[in-house]
Protein backbone atom coordinates (compact mmCIF):
# COMPACT_ATOMS: atom_id res chain seq x y z
CA UNK A 1 0.00 0.00 0.00
CA UNK A 2 1.57 3.28 -1.13
CA UNK A 3 1.25 6.95 0.55
CA UNK A 4 -1.17 7.82 -2.78
CA UNK A 5 -3.49 5.23 -2.10
CA UNK A 6 -3.53 6.39 1.61
CA UNK A 7 -4.32 10.05 0.19
CA UNK A 8 -7.45 8.01 -2.03
CA UNK A 9 -9.11 6.80 0.68
CA UNK A 10 -8.47 9.52 2.93
CA UNK A 11 -9.91 11.51 0.08
CA UNK A 12 -13.36 8.90 -0.59
CA UNK A 13 -13.51 8.63 3.31
CA UNK A 14 -13.94 12.93 4.37
CA UNK A 15 -15.89 13.71 1.66
CA UNK A 16 -18.41 10.85 2.81
CA UNK A 17 -18.14 12.22 6.07
CA UNK A 18 -19.29 15.66 5.02
CA UNK A 19 -21.33 14.82 2.53
CA UNK A 20 -24.70 15.45 4.59
CA UNK A 21 -23.35 19.01 5.66
CA UNK A 22 -24.20 22.40 4.18
CA UNK A 23 -21.77 23.99 2.51
CA UNK A 24 -21.54 26.91 -0.04
CA UNK A 25 -19.95 27.44 -3.45
CA UNK A 26 -18.70 31.23 -4.60
CA UNK A 27 -22.35 32.08 -5.87
CA UNK A 28 -23.53 30.63 -2.64
CA UNK A 29 -25.42 27.38 -4.14
CA UNK A 30 -25.34 23.84 -1.98
CA UNK A 31 -22.51 22.49 -2.77
CA UNK A 32 -20.41 19.21 -1.60
CA UNK A 33 -16.82 19.70 -0.42
CA UNK A 34 -14.22 18.00 -3.02
CA UNK A 35 -10.93 16.82 -1.81
CA UNK A 36 -7.73 16.77 -3.65
CA UNK A 37 -4.24 15.19 -3.01
CA UNK A 38 -1.50 17.12 -2.48
CA UNK A 39 -2.50 20.50 -3.97
CA UNK A 40 -5.85 22.29 -5.31
CA UNK A 41 -5.76 22.30 -9.01
CA UNK A 42 -4.44 25.03 -10.42
CA UNK A 43 -5.47 24.41 -13.87
CA UNK A 44 -9.55 24.18 -12.74
CA UNK A 45 -9.83 27.79 -12.19
CA UNK A 46 -10.08 28.30 -16.08
CA UNK A 47 -12.93 27.24 -18.18
CA UNK A 48 -13.86 26.97 -21.93
CA UNK A 49 -15.77 30.14 -23.02
CA UNK A 50 -16.56 30.44 -26.74
CA UNK A 51 -14.01 32.01 -27.74
CA UNK A 52 -10.58 30.67 -28.02
CA UNK A 53 -8.96 32.16 -24.53
CA UNK A 54 -10.21 30.88 -21.20
CA UNK A 55 -11.83 32.73 -18.82
CA UNK A 56 -10.21 32.31 -15.30
CA UNK A 57 -12.73 31.40 -12.44
CA UNK A 58 -10.90 32.55 -10.03
CA UNK A 59 -9.78 30.87 -6.95
CA UNK A 60 -13.16 30.91 -5.31
CA UNK A 61 -14.61 28.69 -7.61
CA UNK A 62 -12.83 25.56 -5.41
CA UNK A 63 -14.78 26.46 -2.52
CA UNK A 64 -15.59 24.37 -0.64
CA UNK A 65 -12.51 21.57 -0.34
CA UNK A 66 -9.71 20.19 1.39
CA UNK A 67 -6.32 18.77 0.69
CA UNK A 68 -5.06 15.72 1.93
CA UNK A 69 -1.08 16.61 1.79
CA UNK A 70 1.73 13.87 2.29
CA UNK A 71 4.02 16.11 4.36
CA UNK A 72 7.09 13.28 5.11
CA UNK A 73 7.00 9.59 5.07
CA UNK A 74 9.61 7.66 7.25
CA UNK A 75 10.18 3.71 6.85
CA UNK A 76 11.24 1.62 9.13
CA UNK A 77 10.58 4.08 11.90
CA UNK A 78 11.86 3.36 15.20
CA UNK A 79 8.55 3.88 17.07
CA UNK A 80 7.62 3.69 20.23
CA UNK A 81 4.80 1.99 19.56
CA UNK A 82 6.65 -0.49 17.11
CA UNK A 83 4.25 0.52 14.38
CA UNK A 84 7.10 1.07 11.36
CA UNK A 85 6.14 3.16 8.46
CA UNK A 86 5.22 6.58 9.36
CA UNK A 87 3.25 9.40 7.01
CA UNK A 88 2.70 12.83 8.15
CA UNK A 89 -0.31 13.83 6.56
CA UNK A 90 -1.55 17.48 6.53
CA UNK A 91 -5.38 17.71 5.90
CA UNK A 92 -6.23 21.64 4.89
CA UNK A 93 -9.77 22.59 4.62
CA UNK A 94 -11.29 25.63 3.22
CA UNK A 95 -14.80 26.98 3.05
CA UNK A 96 -16.07 30.23 1.94
CA UNK A 97 -19.29 32.44 3.70
CA UNK A 98 -20.38 35.54 3.46
CA UNK A 99 -22.74 35.36 6.45
CA UNK A 100 -21.57 38.53 8.38
CA UNK A 101 -22.26 36.11 11.46
CA UNK A 102 -19.23 34.42 10.28
CA UNK A 103 -20.89 31.47 9.89
CA UNK A 104 -18.08 29.95 7.56
CA UNK A 105 -16.09 29.41 11.29
CA UNK A 106 -18.62 27.22 12.77
CA UNK A 107 -19.46 25.11 9.48
CA UNK A 108 -15.56 24.83 9.12
CA UNK A 109 -14.89 24.06 12.70
CA UNK A 110 -18.10 21.60 12.42
CA UNK A 111 -16.39 19.86 9.44
CA UNK A 112 -13.02 19.34 11.13
CA UNK A 113 -14.98 17.89 14.19
CA UNK A 114 -16.35 15.40 12.32
CA UNK A 115 -13.45 13.83 10.78
CA UNK A 116 -11.30 14.46 13.76
CA UNK A 117 -14.53 12.07 15.58
CA UNK A 118 -14.51 9.47 12.63
CA UNK A 119 -10.67 8.68 13.36
CA UNK A 120 -11.01 8.94 16.78
CA UNK A 121 -13.58 6.20 17.19
CA UNK A 122 -11.76 3.96 14.80
CA UNK A 123 -8.14 4.63 13.90
CA UNK A 124 -8.13 2.19 10.71
CA UNK A 125 -9.03 3.37 7.22
CA UNK A 126 -8.72 -0.27 4.96
CA UNK A 127 -5.02 -1.08 5.49
CA UNK A 128 -3.93 2.10 7.16
CA UNK A 129 -4.44 3.21 10.67
CA UNK A 130 -3.77 6.29 12.47
CA UNK A 131 -2.28 7.36 15.89
CA UNK A 132 -5.04 8.93 17.85
CA UNK A 133 -3.15 12.29 18.73
CA UNK A 134 -3.77 14.92 16.20
CA UNK A 135 -3.16 18.57 16.04
CA UNK A 136 -5.93 21.34 14.28
CA UNK A 137 -4.72 24.94 13.31
CA UNK A 138 -6.95 27.82 12.12
CA UNK A 139 -5.51 30.65 9.60
CA UNK A 140 -3.87 33.21 12.21
CA UNK A 141 -5.09 35.95 9.84
CA UNK A 142 -8.29 36.90 9.16
CA UNK A 143 -9.31 36.08 5.82
CA UNK A 144 -13.57 36.62 5.50
CA UNK A 145 -15.22 35.12 3.93
CA UNK A 146 -13.00 32.24 3.35
CA UNK A 147 -11.98 30.40 6.29
CA UNK A 148 -9.04 27.89 6.81
CA UNK A 149 -8.23 24.98 9.26
CA UNK A 150 -5.71 22.24 9.38
CA UNK A 151 -5.47 18.66 10.65
CA UNK A 152 -2.22 16.86 11.39
CA UNK A 153 -2.10 13.48 11.66
CA UNK A 154 0.70 10.42 11.82
CA UNK A 155 -0.47 7.27 9.51
CA UNK A 156 0.52 3.81 9.80
CA UNK A 157 1.37 2.03 6.49
CA UNK A 158 1.61 -1.37 5.81
CA UNK A 159 5.60 -2.37 5.87
CA UNK A 160 7.23 -3.52 3.05
CA UNK A 161 8.10 -7.19 2.51
CA UNK A 162 12.01 -7.78 2.34
CA UNK A 163 13.19 -10.34 -0.13
CA UNK A 164 15.10 -12.99 0.88
CA UNK A 165 18.66 -12.33 0.64
CA UNK A 166 20.46 -15.54 0.37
Amino acid sequence: MTVNELQKCLIKEIEQITKEMSFLDCERNPASMKGYSQAIPIFSVFRETDSIDKEPLGEDSLFPYFVVRADSVEYQADDKDGQGNRVRIMIVFAVMDEDPDMNGYCTLTAAVERVIERFQRNQSLEAFWCSRRMNVAYQEDDTFPHFFAGIEMIWYIPEIEQEEMW
